[in-house]
């Protein structure tokens, strides 16, 4: 168990004033800065305890990869075909995919172009069926692995699935003994595909306060409070190789966010974490929360 200590964000005037103008823009669930060992949280009384951080869930998955890494399981330069046997596999896929490697699928360059933006969206399930996987296999590869950018989650079911074969037990089951348990994350939960496995690039609902744990050990180069996570070479690969990671600019805030206006960031020891919700002007949320959290950042 990580030895941080906790306080109200209240005592961290940049940041607390920065979440409650957002509550006077949007609902705001619950917002958590991790500095100096010390957890300085808020949640508005409310609000669920646990909440959807949508595609901040892909930090978690690159985070396993990276573990599983660090630990000889999985290469990352190894085609995502190779984890899976000739039967899970559809009939027709395209020759393609025995290039696109578990690097490509993290950085959303697999040579995708159509695809629905989020595999468990209820108006897709219908189209996708019961077998997610051969839904994603089946997916026409215009361009070559490496060759062109398409954002979408597809990529991290198939993270979930690639964490899955290569751990021996589902992704959210490696999750919780590897990185949530250590972390002494409370209630989470996770959106599953009809056979049960992690959908990988949203819907897991955690408290701001525990997912801002995963941003700080980033921050430290792997460690949270007295727990090693994963490894300073991950760290440094998962940054520059942009897995499930931008930069604010060129601020060295380093984040991933939520498609209603989540977040999570860290930079110079420090992170933070929000749940909210918001339509359209959920990018400038994310600019405005992130901004203060790098004006708090700079001063210390």
């Amino acid at each position: 168990m990580t030895m941080l200590q906790n306080e109200s964000l209240e005592k961290i005037p940049a940041l607390f004033d920065a979440v409650q103008y957002e509550c006077g823009v949007g609902p705001m669930y619950d917002a958590a800065l991790i500095a100096d060992d010390t957890i300085y949280y808020w949640r508005h009384p409310d609000a669920n305890h646990a909440n959807n951080g949508h595609s901040t869930t892909k930090l978690l998955i690159t985070t396993c990869v990276g573990i599983l890494a660090d630990r000889g399981l999985l290469d990352v330069h190894a085609p995502v075909t190779s984890f899976f046997s000739a039967d899970e596999l559809p009939p027709g896929m395209s020759e393609r995919w025995n290039a696109v490697t578990v690097h490509d699928a993290m950085r959303h360059r697999m040579g995708i172009e159509s695809v629905p933006f989020g595999v468990d969206e209820d108006d897709d399930i219908e189209k996708i069926g019961d077998d997610f996987l051969g839904y994603v296999f089946s997916l026409d590869l215009p361009y070559e692995p490496d060759e062109h950018y398409r954002y979408s989650d597809a990529g991290y079911y198939l993270l979930s699935r690639i964490i899955s074969a290569a751990a021996g037990e589902p992704c959210q089951d490696f999750m919780d003994r590897n990185l949530l348990k250590p972390l002494g994350f409370r209630q989470w939960a996770t959106v599953t595909c009809p056979r049960g496995y992690m959908i990988g690039g949203g819907g897991f609902f955690a408290r701001a306060d525990d997912l801002a744990k995963v941003g700080y050990a980033y921050a430290n180069g792997g460690v949270c409070g007295d727990i090693r996570v994963f490894s300073q070479a991950w760290t440094k690969r998962a940054v520059e190789n942009h897995y499930a990671l931008d930069e604010h600019g060129s601020t060295g805030v380093w984040y991933k966010t939520g498609a209603l206006g989540q977040g999570l960031a860290f930079s110079r020891g420090c992170a933070f974490a929000w749940h909210g919700c918001l339509g359209a002007a959920g990018g400038e949320r994310t600019t405005r929360l992130f901004d203060a959290f790098y004006e708090f950042v700079k001063g210390k």
